[in-house]
């Protein structure tokens, strides 16, 4: 257990960014925060295949950009920008990729390599936090597959933050839910609304101090301001209205009834990457603090905790 003051440090949405990652391990103890919770949506979202030439040199193209790589020094340089932003990248012989498509086992092949990421997340975090004590919660969300949920439980550093009520210190219960409701893309740990309703009043019941209770939800609140996300039509291209994409909320409507309902201290949420910022349910904080996985950059939140008491917050980005 820690101090009177409890500062918490908290990041969401990496979506596989191997340098967010690193950033959040080392930003944690930079920030002298006492506790480190990283959000749902540790898994990315695509594959980067780099071509194999016959001339022993390598290709690939990345939003639209083509790479031409010289030699392994070159290919190593790209492989770690990949990872950099979140995409896992395989080096392929000519054909490969077309049979594995053609056998219907490019998806199983993908798990693989995202699997490897996380497991090499997990011993790095063991690595950097174990020395120096440092205490790491951690959960899924909607984009990550369930099968993760042992990996996260039986990691050597952390503790799997969905299972129940967690004590983070001597004042403050947290309980968290990383599914989220229904998107257009049919993600993985999807709940409609009454289901998600259920799943969280279920953990809320067994909070004893509601006061200074934490909610780490992965969806936002439904038309807080923190869940506007472009509006998509029926084949998913976003919709716009004078010249400007035309926003809209798509957060859940379960957990803005919870929040309010229960008034827990505080209310961290991810999920909608565009809507960074802080509002007021009643009493409850609500926090999402967006996520830029792609450029690199890291969006995370400092909040400082008292018995009773919410004694600052602000969103830090590095």
């Amino acid at each position: 257990m820690v101090s009177a003051k409890t500062k918490l440090y908290f990041v969401t949405d990496v979506h596989g960014s191997e340098k967010c990652f690193r950033k959040f391990l080392n930003a944690g103890p930079v920030y002298q925060a006492d506790v480190m919770i990283l959000g749902g949506d540790l898994a990315g979202k695509e594959l980067q295949v780099i071509k194999r030439e016959p001339n022993g040199k390598y290709s690939f193209t990345l939003r639209g950009k083509k790479y031409d790589l010289v030699d392994d020094a070159d290919l190593e340089s790209a492989q770690q920008f990949i990872a950099d932003i979140g995409y896992y990248s395989y080096v392929a012989e000519p054909g490969e990729i077309e049979e594995l498509q053609k056998t219907e086992k490019l998806e199983a092949f993908f798990e693989v390599l995202m699997r490897e990421r996380l497991l090499k997340w997990l011993q790095l975090a063991d690595e950097r936090l174990r020395p120096i004590n440092k205490p790491l919660y951690w959960m899924l969300g909607n984009d990550d597959p369930n099968s993760w949920a042992p990996l996260l439980r039986d990691a050597p550093w952390g503790t799997y933050a969905e299972d129940g009520v967690l004590k983070i210190d001597d004042s403050h219960e947290m309980i968290s839910w990383g599914y989220a409701n229904p998107t257009p893309w049919e993600t993985a740990r999807e709940q409609n609304e009454l289901e998600l309703l259920a799943s969280i009043t279920n953990l809320a019941e067994s909070v004893t101090d509601m006061g200074n209770a934490i909610f780490n939800l992965h969806a936002p609140p439904f038309d807080t301001g923190l869940d506007l996300a472009p509006m998509l039509s029926k084949d998913l291209v976003p919709q716009s209205e004078s010249g400007q994409v035309k926003m809209v909320p798509v957060g859940s409507k379960s957990i803005r009834e919870v929040l309010e309902n229960y008034q827990p201290m505080l209310g961290l949420h991810g999920h909608i990457h565009e809507s960074a910022g802080f509002r007021k349910l009643g009493r409850t904080l609500v926090i999402n603090p967006g996520s830029d996985h792609t450029t690199g950059a890291l969006n995370g939140v400092l909040v400082t905790l008292e018995k009773n008491k919410l004694n600052g917050h602000q969103i830090v980005r590095g």
